[in-house]
């Protein structure tokens, strides 16, 4: 079976199993997409507001007089993100590793190439939190990096923006469009790097540095077949979160209009808050199936590729057919070795 066929079969695993959505949804949530969401329906403050609450704490910074009551807030910020790192990454680990177990054993029962299920290892969701936590030290980097050219493109649009027409958001990305790529890029790169330790961690209990090592290798010898799943899945979900996010902003300003109204029916304000409540369920819906895709899509690769390396080949043989089909030719042909009759 190839890459594109294990894929396909991802997809029709993850719709037979609605409760793959909740956890991969979880885990999205868990590691920062709940402030996508949140952004969806939090209206921003505008350049002034953001001037007069931030200029206190960057002037003295961008002047050099840094003291303790400059630094506070800043190290309470931090405080925060730490905590919500190794609290979030845990938890979000722990959905991973069930969604990765899960998704090997309906390999087995759905007959595509896995290996039989290895006896837990201990720590399983701590070995994987950290393993993603180390995979993203590059992102740590590109982030101060880069927080530098973000932040002086911030303080000079607040302090004396050349046009205030266009709004703030998008003058920052404009003015700072090449360290953010580079954050991404490199983000992306240690969510796939993280995502394939987790599993190698997961499938054949190997230890953090073993994962790690595992899935720059598998990244360097087949590139193709390892990228492919997660950058293809990872697309589409970045497509279905913004083109979501965006219908349900669209869903929010009209409750919005309607709730400030003190003349607006009652009627119509029922069936804007009917669908903005369906529009936000669906979305979160349907992130956590393409997300719950993305994740089987990963496992079900590197079974497969782990099955091809102890065949000695570069992909499991195909027994041809549907799915988990016999090997036999014959209508009736039966053995000890079939898991049923030729399809």
């Amino acid at each position: 079976m190839t890459t594109r066929g294990v894929t396909l079969a991802a997809v029709l695993a993850v719709l037979l199993r609605p409760s793959w959505w909740l956890l991969a949804l979880a885990g999205f949530l868990i590691r920062g997409g709940v402030l996508l969401f949140l952004l969806a329906i939090v209206m921003l403050p505008s350049p002034l507001v953001l001037s007069n609450i931030l200029e206190p704490a960057i002037v003295p910074l961008a002047l050099g007089g840094v003291d303790a009551g400059t630094l506070a807030p800043f190290l309470l910020v931090a405080g925060l993100v730490l905590v919500w790192l190794l609290a979030g990454g845990w938890i979000g680990a722990a959905t991973e590793v069930a969604l990765i177990r899960d998704a090997r054993e309906a390999m087995v029962d759905e007959g595509l190439p896995a290996r039989p299920n290895a006896r837990p290892g201990r720590w399983l969701v701590t070995r994987v939190a950290i393993a993603r936590l180390l995979a993203h030290i590059p992102t740590a980097v590109a982030l101060g990096l880069g927080s530098i050219r973000i932040g002086s493109v911030a303080y000079f649009e607040l302090t004396s923006p050349f046009e205030v027409t266009t709004p703030l958001v998008l003058r920052v990305l404009q003015g700072a469009m090449g360290p953010i790529v580079a954050i991404v890029i490199v983000w992306l790169f240690g969510e796939i790097v993280g995502g394939l330790a987790a599993r190698r961690i997961v499938l054949d209990d190997v230890s953090i540095a073993g994962g790690l090592r595992g899935a720059i290798g598998a990244i360097v010898r087949r590139p193709l077949a390892t990228l492919v799943p997660a950058l293809g899945t990872s697309l589409v979900l970045a497509i279905d979160v913004a083109a979501l996010l965006g219908v349900v902003a669209f869903a929010w300003a009209e409750l919005r209009d309607r709730l400030l109204d003190a003349l607006a029916d009652r009627s119509t304000l029922g069936v804007a808050l009917v669908a903005f409540v369906a529009t936000w369920v669906g979305a979160l819906a349907i992130t956590g199936l393409i997300d719950a895709w993305r994740g089987a899509a990963m496992t079900f690769e590197a079974e497969r590729a782990a099955v091809a390396a102890m065949l000695g080949a570069d992909t499991a043989p195909d027994p041809g057919g549907t799915f988990g089909a016999s090997p036999g030719r014959r209508p009736g042909d039966w053995s000890a070795g079939d898991r049923g009759g030729s399809l």
